[in-house]
């Protein structure tokens, strides 16, 4: 195909290159994109929510709203920790120090059943010396209401590896919520969600809840846009090795004039 004075002339290994890589960047820039959309909404929903005054949480587990709906949701409750039952969820860290988000077990009162609880993240507490010590965890143990805001617990989990033993004292150490097991660790029914102990409550430790944490939804719109860089690139280096200039003789040159 000529242009002006420059020929093009696709040739094989860089075309076959550029149909196999073009694709695969822009579908990961496409990826990056979703990410971005997926985090922005659960960044605007926890916006939203922890705007709303806070509810009982009776009232709201009354009201049968969906899953969806409770997340982020201000919440007061009533009742007791059961400071004799506490686990430690570990891989987490705070500004760069390992350590453990403290998770306690509380008994809710006003919820029509007094075997009921929930877990509680008092918040993050760092690693110490060495994981054959367990940091101190002290907590109010008095009746009290607290005031949270609900998450729910991944579906999917991931482990880096196991760090829970057989008959380990407490505070035993888990790697991930699993509602289900833990029950059958405080042998008393939990409910499926987990409260975020809210961080002027002085019952806690370090908390600094997010609504999305690693990859922001800007780093991700980012790193989309870099994506779609290097297939603009591509293109631009295909149409580069592919365009020839092309040289006429001066013979030629004179024939046209003439």
């Amino acid at each position: 195909m000529r242009v002006g004075p420059f020929d093009f002339r696709p040739s094989l290994w860089p075309t076959l290159a550029t149909l196999l890589l073009l694709p695969v960047l822009v579908s990961l820039g496409n990826w990056q994109l979703e990410r971005a959309k997926v985090k922005q909404e659960l960044v605007d929903t926890h916006a939203s929510r922890i705007r709303q005054s806070p509810v009982p949480l009776r009232s709201l587990l009354a009201s049968s709203l969906p899953d969806s709906e409770m997340e982020y949701r201000q919440v007061t409750a009533q009742g007791a920790y059961d400071l004799h039952h506490q686990l430690l969820l570990d891989n987490r860290t705070h500004q760069g120090v390992a350590g453990y988000q403290v998770l306690t077990p509380f008994h809710l009162e006003g919820t029509g059943s007094p075997e009921t609880s929930v877990l509680v993240n008092r918040g993050w507490v760092p690693l110490g010396e060495s994981r054959k010590v367990r940091p101190a965890v002290p907590g109010p143990a008095n009746r009290l209401t607290l005031r949270a805001m609900i998450q729910l617990p991944p579906e999917k989990t991931f482990r880096l590896g196991s760090a829970e033993e057989a008959g380990q004292a407490w505070p035993r150490v888990v790697q991930q919520i699993e509602v289900g097991k833990i029950e059958n660790l405080v042998r008393h029914p939990l409910l499926p969600l987990v409260l975020l102990l809210d961080p002027d409550d002085p019952g806690g430790f370090v908390r600094d809840w997010k609504p999305v944490y690693g990859i922001t939804p800007d780093k991700h719109r980012a790193y989309a846009a870099q994506w779609y860089t290097l297939a603009f690139v591509l293109v631009l280096i295909y149409v580069g090795v592919n365009t020839y200039r092309i040289t006429r003789h001066p013979a030629d040159q004179e024939a046209e004039k003439s």
